[in-house]
């Protein structure tokens, strides 16, 4: 990177935004012990700062969108009885469902002050739009639950509403807080689209080959919570392994029973190098978007993180024990 992110800044700034309630500390400081990628809050600073900004505001705004993230996470954790995020217990494990409910609304609650302090009506209408589409998408993650009869259309919805939006609006807002001309908005918020779709992708396929220690949840969790992903739909699709995969996902139990072979299809069937496949294909459309947009570090930066998601997130996620199993034919490594 190119860029400075100021990771440090943001990270104070939500510690102060969030520090207003003594009852609240353990919590937060639990919360803000492992930050994760801050990845959204990165493509504010980074889609801001295409163009002049204030350095202050363009903070404001990127704790505001971590904190929407956050919140999100500490919801989804109770919707789907998560005992693990980033490597520790969740807060619904932790503490319980009531304070979990509770902290996650705290959160959005933040940001949709700092948001209202700054006075940007673009900015509220933006986001509060993008968690409408979240929680219908959760919505229709609970609908699709263990269904084997899930078509692509249907799981590229899904991860448009559960992922890819909050990545465009992080884009998008970045735009607006800046003087970024108006026609080019539409370019950085498609940029952010792509980028979260690929995300997903790698993120699903990290489910099922990465080391526990390293992803912050265990091998096939998403499987085993009744999450569909694409892997499992080429899979299911191939005249060949399709009939032998689609037994193993009958339910909860028998999937926990044959994780390993399930996997093992997984790889022989190609179903997760061709998942591989349709993220390059994404983050190729989202470089294609920055070809459209002025040059300099921010741009260079945003360049890099498509390339960070293959080269870095994708292949240091990858367990050492996956590693040994892979064909040579295997084109994504």
């Amino acid at each position: 990177m190119h860029f400075p992110f100021p990771a440090d800044k943001i990270i104070n700034r939500l510690k102060e935004t969030l520090q207003d309630s003594q009852d609240m500390s353990d919590y937060i400081d639990y919360l803000l012990n492992k930050p994760g990628k801050m990845l959204r809050s990165r493509l504010v600073h980074l889609s801001a700062n295409l163009y002049p900004s204030q350095e202050s505001l363009v903070i404001d705004v990127a704790v505001a969108i971590e904190l929407i993230h956050l919140a999100s996470l500490v919801h989804d954790d109770i919707i789907d009885n998560s005992n693990l995020r980033r490597g520790q217990e969740s807060i619904n494990s932790k503490w319980n469902n009531k304070v979990a409910v509770l902290l996650g609304d705290y959160l959005f609650a933040a940001a949709f002050n700092i948001i209202n302090r700054q006075g940007l009506p673009a900015v509220m209408e933006t986001v509060t739009e993008t968690i409408k589409i979240m929680c219908i998408g959760e919505i229709q993650q609970l609908y699709l639950t263990n269904r084997l009869d899930i078509t692509r259309t249907a799981y590229l919805e899904k991860i448009y509403r559960k992922t890819a939006c909050l990545f465009a609006s992080s884009c998008q807002v970045g735009g607006l807080i800046s003087s970024m001309p108006q026609r080019q908005i539409g370019i950085i918020q498609n940029y952010g689209l792509h980028l979260g779709n690929a995300y997903q992708i790698i993120d699903d396929v990290l489910d099922f080959v990465s080391h526990p220690g390293l992803l912050g949840k265990p091998a096939g969790n998403d499987l085993l919570e009744g999450n569909i992903n694409l892997p499992v739909i080429i899979a299911l699709e191939d005249p060949i392994y399709g009939p032998e995969l689609k037994p193993l996902l009958q339910d909860q139990i028998t999937i926990s029973m044959n994780l390993k072979k399930i996997i093992r299809i997984l790889t022989e069937s190609y179903a997760l190098d061709m998942a591989i496949g349709e993220a390059r294909k994404y983050l190729n459309q989202a470089r294609q978007m920055l070809q459209q947009l002025p040059s300099g570090e921010a741009r260079d930066d945003l360049f890099t993180l498509s390339d960070y998601l293959l080269n870095n997130y994708l292949q240091a996620g990858i367990s050492s024990d996956y590693q040994k199993n892979i064909p040579e034919s295997k084109v994504w490594m």
